[in-house]
């Protein structure tokens, strides 16, 4: 008789920066249940998005495909997708029962790209007058529960460093509703003849920063102990700015708004961790009947949080708060040698790997490499070096890891920087002044950007920083 073969579970948060766990050294935050499942599993030290905002991400997560892949290197709510293959249609056509629980954010909303069946809800807001996000399965189900004021009644941004107290009871958080929904059909609304493949997409820790209160309040105590990442090459503003908007990826901040926010956004992953050990401990229940089925967990998020760090918020940069993410994968029932892994690792590494792990062909245009022989305890070298970009009019920069260091290259302006990641993980002192340096990532990134008509990086131009501000960041 053959082995069954795994359940596929794949948990993505929105906006989650790697330092973001207690394991990945956050000594404020608590996260024991995901610290567990990462330090029992195979932790990814060097987990990467190679596009920083939702939408691209998520079609990396979905196609296994680098941005300039699959065509979308920046952000565009509006843009429909059209795929030749998703992760969920492959697993599915290897015989695996596949289901979305969550934050999909792509166009046509109701299409399920694979997915056979679909709990959509791309964010907690009210927005019936969205051409784009209109549909939330959240919304109906909390009308459906006799709840009547806008979910957004709170009036926190979306995309703002304020934080506030979720304004409901912790029953109708968005959070305990996916999880509630994954509950159900991990345990009951699925065909326990197949394997299934879940991906449970929280939009948490993304703004609004609105935790249950008592999360919240937990860490509003500890705000003494938090504070953002401020790098030499940031001007020493001399006060905050009074008129930038809630909103505004650009400082200065005061230091009590950022501990502000950082107590709202550690209260969402704090909530997500308590949620998800709910889940765990529903489907592997002591004594029931799922108690030796196959499962991998995969754990990651589709961009990071600058979240006040060098006095910036928000996403798109190439900065370790925006573009390093965490990534682990954790197994029950499964052969699995744990540890942690310092290989290079991107989003476009899930769909190979869940393909490999669960007997799916893994398509040739593919741009990502199975982690799976990792898994088994093997040595592979998954890259030499990892690319990451973003495009927009202020902020469009591409990034490069190679060894301990990353160079960044800020395309508006033509400038440039350089971190040493070991000796500087959180990007203090920029090394662009070194030209030798400088000339060897130079010539590495002029490989990935060779026959892009949509740039042009040309080594005449180029203006290394030296440990000075970029220009436009700030408002000076």
């Amino acid at each position: 008789m053959s082995e069954p073969r795994p359940h596929l579970l794949l948990i993505t948060t929105d906006q989650q920066r790697y330092d973001a766990l207690g394991l990945n050294g956050n000594p404020v935050l608590e996260t024991p249940n995901l610290d567990h499942w990462a330090a029992t599993g195979v932790n990814f030290r060097r987990g990467y998005t190679t596009c920083p905002s939702c939408i691209a991400a998520r079609r990396t997560i979905l196609t296994g495909q680098a941005p300039a892949t699959h065509g979308l290197v920046g952000y565009s709510e509006s843009a429909p997708f059209d795929p030749p293959f998703t992760l969920p249609q492959l697993l599915r056509d290897a015989g695996y029962q596949t289901q979305l629980i969550g934050k999909l954010h792509q166009q046509p909303q109701r299409r399920r790209f694979g997915f056979e069946h679909m709990v959509r809800s791309d964010g907690p807001a009210y927005r019936p007058d969205s051409a784009w996000s209109r549909e939330n399965d959240y919304i109906d189900w909390l009308r459906e529960m006799g709840v009547r004021e806008p979910s957004n009644l709170h009036g926190i941004n979306g995309n703002g460093r304020l934080a506030r107290p979720f304004h409901l009871e912790e029953y109708y958080h968005q959070t305990t509703f996916l999880t509630s929904k994954a509950i159900e059909f991990m345990t009951q609304k699925r065909d326990p003849s197949q394997p299934f493949f879940l991906h449970l997409s929280y939009w948490a820790p993304h703004p609004p920063l609105i935790p249950p209160r008592d999360y919240y309040e937990r860490y509003v105590r500890r705000a003494e102990r938090m504070r953002p990442h401020i790098g030499e090459w940031v001007p020493e503003f001399e006060d905050w700015i009074p008129g930038i908007a809630a909103d505004s990826k650009f400082g200065p901040y005061r230091i009590e708004e950022i501990r502000n926010a950082m107590a709202g956004y550690f209260g969402l992953i704090n909530h997500i961790d308590d949620q998800l050990q709910r889940l765990m401990e529903a489907f592997y229940a002591y004594g029931g009947p799922r108690g030796k089925e196959p499962l991998y967990l995969l754990y990651s998020s589709d961009h990071g949080e600058m979240l006040g760090d060098h006095h910036l918020f928000r996403k798109s940069l190439g900065y370790e708060g925006s573009a390093h993410v965490p990534f682990f994968i954790h197994g029950r029932n499964v052969p699995l040698k744990q540890g942690a892994s310092d290989e290079l690792v991107c989003l476009e590494d899930i769909l190979p790997t869940f393909c490999e792990l669960g007997g799916a062909k893994i398509p040739e245009k593919v741009d990502g490499k199975s982690l799976a022989p990792i898994l088994r305890g093997e040595k592979i070298r998954t890259r030499e070096d990892l690319h990451g970009e973003h495009a927009g009019a202020d902020i469009g920069n591409h990034f490069l890891l190679h060894g301990p260091h990353k160079y960044i290259w800020f395309v508006k302006h033509n400038e440039e920087q350089i971190f040493d990641l070991e000796e500087d993980p959180h990007e203090r002192h920029d090394l662009s002044g070194n030209r030798k340096l400088l000339k060897s990532l130079r010539e590495r990134m002029a490989k990935y950007l060779k026959g892009r008509t949509d740039y042009t990086y040309d080594a005449a131009k180029l203006k290394p920083l030296e440990n000075a501000p970029p220009t436009g960041f700030w408002k000076l």
